[in-house]
């Protein structure tokens, strides 16, 4: 099949929608399928003046094309620079729609004369779930939405989103008073619609698909969907071997975080556990690897924590062996939100492979992977009395620290049996009811 993949984000840049993309475009190549992207370039962690931007919007137009590393063939699309701010990404998402539009649309390159056999939507950005539709509609084909997170139900958080940005500006204020809603709302609706007239969705958990199976909101009277969980458990990019831990007990304990540092994360809750553990004698350590939204509001709240908290750019997954071998336990945080529950962060699925112990402050599936898998131990979010509790205990009992090997078979048995069955399975059924 002829499989076009409309994305606000692709490879060269190294995030997670990426490296999921990069492996699933790869897994579609092996099964025979001729896969298109259409994607704006790498520009999220790059500063771009103004002037260049224009210029380089003008030079590459829309006839930008590229080989991906999965043999797939990139169509670049138009972007704003992106900034940290909600209207800024939101600007940005928005644009980069409208320019994934503009290549289908005027058709040019080697989209003149090209129709797909099926069309894949990758959210976030949310746009592109409007776009999917339209494209759909436009080479009257069917379309794919692959829904990595709990949308459009975060949009019921928006509230919450700059709750660890301390004192919202004058901008935030008065677009929260009215606007935000209308915008939520109005998203929310569009959404339910592209998932309603969707010939299929991809889920990253299990209980997400659950619940999108349960959604009135989203059936359709005379269409009945497949709704599928891909799992990200695309292959990490070096092997890390954690460090033996002694079982001997010592009164420090390390901690990593390693990934974004944004609003659905809330790490602020984790500077406070800091400061309980070490007011209560525990040498406790934190480095925070990564960037994010909220990066420098944690930095001014750690600030009477001296070098009990460090905080460091964003490395490659290739560059993180020393911090793994560092580390006594790895964190994984989320903010208590109740559509968080139905979402797993892709660095569980590393840590799982790696075999390092997590420091879990999560609910729901993630919540259910770790305990089921003896990867760690897990807390409530929004407590961080609790969280310090556990680390004390940890530095107590370092027994507590090993892991079993359960969660790296886990892993590997989805990556290499569970997933590659379960997307052959999707497209060959969409295949069979094209040719019939």
């Amino acid at each position: 099949m002829k499989i076009l993949i409309l994305s606000q984000y692709w490879a060269p840049e190294n995030g997670v929608p990426q490296r999921r993309w990069s492996w699933l475009s790869g897994l579609l190549e092996e099964h025979g399928h001729q896969v298109t992207v259409i994607a704006p370039p790498p520009h999220y962690d790059r500063k771009i003046s103004l002037r260049s931007w224009l210029k380089k919007l003008v030079s590459d137009g829309l006839n930008h094309e590229e080989v991906g590393s999965s043999r797939e063939l990139i169509l670049r699309s138009p972007f704003l620079p992106a900034g940290k701010s909600l209207t800024a990404r939101a600007l940005n998402q928005a644009f980069v729609g409208f320019g994934v539009l503009a290549r289908v649309v005027f058709r040019t390159g080697s989209l003149k004369g090209y129709r797909p056999d099926l069309v894949i939507g990758t959210v976030p950005a949310i746009p592109i779930s409007l776009v999917v539709w339209f494209v759909g509609k436009v080479y009257r084909r069917p379309y794919i939405v692959d829904l990595r997170d709990a949308w459009p139900d975060l949009l019921e958080q928006s509230d919450s989103w700059n709750s660890g940005m301390g004192k919202p500006s004058l901008r935030q204020q008065l677009l929260s008073r009215g606007p935000l809603q209308l915008v939520s709302w109005t998203t929310k609706h569009a959404m339910n619609h592209s998932l309603r007239n969707a010939r299929a969705i991809i889920a990253t958990s299990e209980r997400l698909a659950q619940n999108l199976r349960a959604r009135p909101e989203i059936r359709h009277s005379s269409k009945a969907r497949k709704i599928v969980t891909i799992r990200n458990v695309f292959p990490p990019q070096t092997e890390i071997v954690p460090k033996q831990v002694s079982d001997e007990a010592v009164n420090s304990l390390r901690i990593l975080y390693a990934g974004t540092i944004g609003r659905a994360q809330n790490l602020g809750n984790a500077l406070e556990a800091v400061r309980i553990a070490r007011s209560s004698g525990l040498d406790v350590q934190i480095r925070i690897v990564g960037s994010g939204a909220e990066k420098q509001e944690l930095r001014k709240l750690s600030e009477d924590l001296g070098d009990a908290v460090s905080f460091e750019p964003s490395r490659p997954a290739d560059e993180l062996e020393s911090y793994y071998a560092w580390a006594d336990s790895a964190m994984v945080h989320l903010a208590d939100w109740e559509p968080l529950e139905r979402t797993v962060p892709s660095k569980v699925y590393e840590l799982l492979t790696t075999g390092i112990h997590i420091s879990a402050v999560v609910r729901g599936e993630t919540a259910k992977l770790i305990t089921s898998l003896n990867a760690g131990h897990v807390v409530e979010p929004n407590d961080p009395k609790a969280l310090a509790a556990l680390w004390m205990e940890l530095a107590k009992n370092r027994d507590q620290l090993t892991t079993s090997n359960e969660g790296r078979e886990w892993v590997l048995n989805q990556r290499g049996v569970v997933v590659p069955e379960t997307l052959d399975r999707l497209i060959e059924t969409i295949r069979g009811e094209y040719d019939g």
